[in-house]
């Protein structure tokens, strides 16, 4: 069921007693501070809250407040959700499809209800209750709002982890889905102890030198359509292990490759651990992202999307970039 208004969540959280809170896998800074916020806040109403995430944290995320309350799937108890209260009520956050919360979504029979609150377009409305808000630049955002609504107190902590949330999602105020409301949630925030300078310290000024080449390794296969107006690199596994690099490492690369002067869409192809390709695209003009990655089964925001496939990753990146090409060829002859 959609819910058009934050206070009908906000009732939902108000009844029950025991949550689970989780989020997609490649963790980034809005499910994490999402994550974080709203866990303060339902301690604040003594709930009973965990959070439980597929993946492990990215280094970068580390200074988090609460960080460590985090609980990896892997590190669960064996039967865990056999054993949860019957009552309790999972809430998803930052995650287009129930997929994409990973193994978690195998084993959740047991929960009472799925809370979904999100911000993309794709949303697949998988939730028993569904808040999605394409309007706000980060689940953060949303976060906030509903934390007004549940009366809780804006608290360093909490503003600490939702800046983080909205600072990534917005590329620190530089992607179309900042608005007023950004900036006055931001506002908030500050006004409630964030501190700007040191969390952008170490979220952008913190990076590894393994991270720092493979970036170069990746530069180096950087290739350039100035017709189509189109950039693109990929990163092997190969690549990832010779550089003794992580795959969060590669964060970034998307952007750095879409910020070459007249290119106006990136793709980055990054070989996962499980042999998949995961692919990261950008755009900094009309061309819309979230509609093109849905061909190939993804989503996300008009400049700021993905997906994942299959199969070998160089027939990949030929059958992706050829299909772009003629995407971002259309899209200029219309002009």
């Amino acid at each position: 069921m959609l819910v058009d208004k934050i206070e009908e969540i906000a009732g939902i959280l108000m009844k029950y007693h025991h949550f689970i809170i989780t989020s997609h896998t490649n963790l980034d800074g809005d499910a994490l501070g999402s994550e974080l916020a709203l866990y303060f806040m339902l301690q604040q109403l003594h709930k009973d809250v965990i959070i439980i995430n597929q993946d492990p944290i990215p280094y970068i995320y580390t200074f988090l407040p609460g960080i460590s309350e985090i609980v990896c799937y892997e590190d669960l108890e064996e039967n865990y959700f056999l054993n949860i209260n019957p009552d309790t009520v999972l809430i998803t956050l930052d995650s287009s499809n129930l997929e994409r919360i990973g193994t978690i979504s195998q084993n959740i029979d047991t929960v009472k209800l799925i809370v979904n609150i999100d911000h993309h377009p794709s949303n697949t409305n998988f939730g028993h209750l569904n808040y999605i808000d394409a309007s706000s630049s980060s689940v953060g955002e949303i976060v906030l709002q509903l934390g007004q609504a549940l009366e809780c107190k804006l608290t360093e902590q909490i503003a600490t982890a939702l800046y983080t949330a909205i600072i990534t999602d917005t590329g620190s105020f530089r992607f179309a889905n900042t608005g007023v409301k950004t900036f006055y949630s931001t506002f908030l925030l500050v006004k409630a102890g964030a501190k700007p300078h040191l969390i952008a310290n170490h979220i952008y000024a913190n990076q590894k030198l393994s991270g720092l080449k493979l970036l170069s390794d990746a530069l180096q296969k950087l290739q350039v359509d100035p017709v189509s107006k189109l950039s693109w690199t990929v990163v092997t596994r190969d690549m990832i292990e010779r550089n003794s690099a992580k795959d969060e490492e590669t964060e970034g690369i998307a952007d750095k490759i879409l910020s070459i002067k007249d290119i106006q869409v990136s793709a980055f192809f990054r070989e996962t651990s499980e042999g998949k390709t995961k692919i990261s695209f950008r755009s900094k003009g009309e061309f819309n992202v979230d509609h093109f990655s849905r061909i190939f089964g993804g989503g996300g925001h008009p400049n700021a999307a993905g997906c994942q496939l299959e199969g070998n990753i160089n027939d990949i990146v030929s059958k992706v970039i050829t299909a772009l090409k003629r995407a971002t060829l259309i899209l200029n002859k219309g002009k």
